[in-house]
């Protein structure tokens, strides 16, 4: 067997957890969309897009994401243990995109809490360098 070579029963299937994100996605409802997407995201990882930043990622990871078509992130996915493909229907799953970037953070290792609170604490700092801005309040869960 190849080093490229994927054992399938291994795959963690993201369709089998997007049922709620793909009946969301047809309301024309950003808040609802980001709101199941980040359920999945809690599901299968425990954490959010929001829990790393775009300073956390490399340029060449930037430039990987800024030229990522679907078939690249299938391809970038099943490489890395995800399938972004649904069997039922043969298309991608909803949100892909965010779905890759979940994958790449955490094959960069910045699914941890120390990463998350490095995150919060550059994003915070940003928030209160604003002139409107006293303080932050974050909700966790």
């Amino acid at each position: 067997m190849s080093d490229s070579a994927v054992s399938y029963k291994n795959v963690v299937r993201l369709a089998d957890h997007t049922g709620d994100l793909d009946g969301v996605r047809r309301c024309d409802d950003d808040d609802r969309v980001d709101r199941a997407f980040n359920a999945v995201c809690r599901q299968i990882w425990g954490y959010t897009l929001d829990d790393f930043d775009d300073d956390s990622l490399s340029a060449k990871d930037h430039a990987f994401l800024d030229r990522l078509t679907w078939k690249r992130a299938c391809k970038f996915a099943l490489e890395n243990g995800y399938d972004l493909v649904d069997p039922r229907s043969g298309d991608v799953v909803a949100e892909w995109w965010g779905f890759t970037w979940m994958i790449l953070a955490e094959k960069r290792g910045l699914l941890t809490p120390e990463a998350r609170a490095a995150a919060w604490q550059r994003y915070e700092t940003k928030l209160l360098a604003e002139t409107n801005v006293v303080g932050v309040i974050r909700a966790f869960g």
